[in-house]
């Protein structure tokens, strides 16, 4: 299933896939980076088809040519994207951010209209591992561990 959008479409998809992805509970961590991977540069649809071929289900894909698409297989689900805001990909492509940093987290909930009293908690934490591969970026999702607690 492919989405066509119009911008205000888009931007109301990112807007809810940033309240997913911030919703209380959950955290983001980095992932591995892959460069160099294929033969031609890598794009959203590249990404894609290559998850396709290994038995994901694209659920949705966004943009002409594709800025965004989800798929998923089981419980896991995959998000690829490139980011349009410069100031995310910085954020992104600089190892020494932190992915949790509470300053970016507010500019990511100002940037869509959001704030944090807004969000749920998550039904169930997630881990989301961010990697890069060839300036295309791959979110992949994993339960995160009960919260331990100390007597």
């Amino acid at each position: 299933m492919s989405v066509q959008t119009k911008p205000t479409d888009l931007a109301a998809i990112i807007k809810s896939l940033k309240g997913y992805l911030l919703e209380k509970g959950n955290r983001i961590e980095r992932g591995p980076s892959y460069e160099g991977q294929g033969k031609t540069p890598a794009s959203v649809a590249e990404i894609v088809r290559r998850y396709e071929g290994r038995g994901y289900t694209k659920y949705m894909q966004v943009g002409t040519p594709p800025v965004y698409a989800m798929l998923g297989r089981s419980h896991q689900e995959v998000h690829i994207f490139q980011p349009q805001d410069p100031k995310v990909r910085e954020w992104l492509e600089d190892d020494q951010k932190a992915l949790n940093d509470p300053a970016m987290r507010q500019y990511l909930l100002q940037a869509s209209g959001m704030s944090e009293s807004e969000l749920q908690a998550a039904r169930k934490p997630q881990i989301f591992r961010v990697a890069e591969v060839d300036d295309v970026f791959v979110i992949t999702n994993e339960d995160a561990p009960p919260e331990r607690h100390h007597l």
